[in-house]
């Protein structure tokens, strides 16, 4: 297999990690607002809690194929974003405060995307605006209705846009593959 199509398929993870974090953002909701009595809130917890952790070493896997295919073009800040983001990523899993870093490095992740050109201006904007609403929402706001559909509003955002660009570089990676048989 060759480091191309390695890097296809690292968009087709981000395609499907930002895709299942939409599904359970939106679970997340579902179950806050229902309550966790019996029916349909108590299945949405439990299939939540078996996506999520699929959800999130597919992001990880997508993450590494998004900063690989433009590396050269963002030089040092961009493997600054990218640690940043993969880092927090990995200890927001088990260490809440670690959201905080994963929201910074996926808001440079999305500035680098920018600054190298390669991925839709609008789609690297979802990803700084979502980032950013994240981080903002996990510091300043106390818990309530409100925060929680704040965060997940800009959770949905920020996944949109990994989706978003796990799409175009699945898609890219195919079009040039195409054209070089």
């Amino acid at each position: 297999m060759t480091s191309s199509n390695l890097i296809r398929w690292g968009g087709l993870a981000a395609l499907v990690a930002g895709v299942l974090f939409v599904i359970v953002n939106l679970l997340t909701l579902l179950v806050f607002f229902e309550g966790s009595g019996a029916g349909v809130a108590s299945y949405g917890a439990l299939f939540r809690s078996a996506i999520a952790p699929v959800a999130g070493a597919l992001l990880l896997l997508g993450l590494v194929g998004l900063y690989v295919y433009q590396s050269e073009a963002t030089g040092a800040p961009g493997l600054i974003s990218f640690l940043a983001a993969f880092l927090g990523t990995v200890l927001a899993q088990s260490f809440p405060p670690a959201i905080l870093l994963a929201s910074l490095g996926w808001a440079l992740f999305g500035v680098s995307c920018l600054r190298a050109g390669l991925y839709p201006r609008v789609a690297a904007v979802l990803l700084v605006v979502g980032a950013v609403g994240t981080g903002l929402v996990r510091t300043l706001a106390s818990a309530g209705p409100g925060t929680v559909l704040v965060y997940v509003g800009a959770d949905i955002i920020l996944n949109v846009g990994i989706a978003w660009l796990g799409f175009v570089l699945f898609m890219r990676r195919d079009e040039e593959a195409r054209r070089t048989v």
